[in-house]
């Protein structure tokens, strides 16, 4: 599974980002995970907002989920 958090590089698309490897170096999810901080990719892929959460290129969730466990959630249940 390829995890990847889209954004431009501001506090929110970090913190996602960082909650992700987070979960990665805690052993609860096992992925390949990228940062890209092109809006253009957004533009793109036809996201219209930011940070965006994509599992195997799609996207999934826009923002950032209120606890680790909710993000969690999310990617266990389109991971699946």
């Amino acid at each position: 599974m390829k995890i990847s958090v889209i954004g431009s590089g501001c506090p929110t698309c970090e913190a996602l980002y960082k909650k992700v490897k987070d979960l990665k170096e805690k052993g609860k999810i096992d992925a390949e995970i990228e940062y890209i901080k092109d809006v253009n990719e957004l533009i793109e892929r036809g996201i219209m907002g930011s940070p965006a959460l994509l599992i195997d290129d799609k996207p999934i969730f826009i923002g950032i989920p209120e606890t680790d466990e909710k993000l969690l959630e999310i990617i266990r249940k389109y991971s699946a």
